[in-house]
């Protein structure tokens, strides 16, 4: 699959997939959630999911192991909701970016606030 397409479908994937979260019953997947990207093999016969949370790695964690027994029935709907010849494996993984992103912005804030007391 070029990768136009790939990324196309990818996009398609990522909000799919963000629809479908709104009627999972599993408390592990009742925070924000956000799906920060989604990259589908070449054959399109596989999909990782990228991952986020605004909590602390501890939730990422707890959200991890929500979407690992809910990823049969995230593909099941996934199926339902697009026309593709073929629905992909999902699988997820964890992207602590936005974990990352707030832990530099927490070490600037000590920081200015050191400065700001000498």
């Amino acid at each position: 699959m070029a990768g136009y397409r790939a990324e196309r479908l990818g996009d398609e994937i990522m909000a799919r997939i963000a629809e479908i979260l709104r009627t999972v019953k599993d408390p592990r997947l009742q925070r924000m959630i956000s799906i920060t990207r989604v990259e589908v093999s070449s054959d399109a016969r596989y999909a990782k999911v990228y991952v986020s949370t605004l909590g602390d790695e501890s939730d990422l964690a707890e959200v991890m192991k929500g979407f690992g027994s809910c990823s049969g029935y995230i593909r099941r709907e996934l199926a339902h909701a697009m026309q593709l010849r073929y629905t992909p494996e999902l699988s997820f993984a964890a992207d602590p970016g936005i974990l990352r992103g707030r832990r530099t912005l927490d070490i600037m804030k000590q920081i200015g606030e050191t400065e700001d007391g000498h």
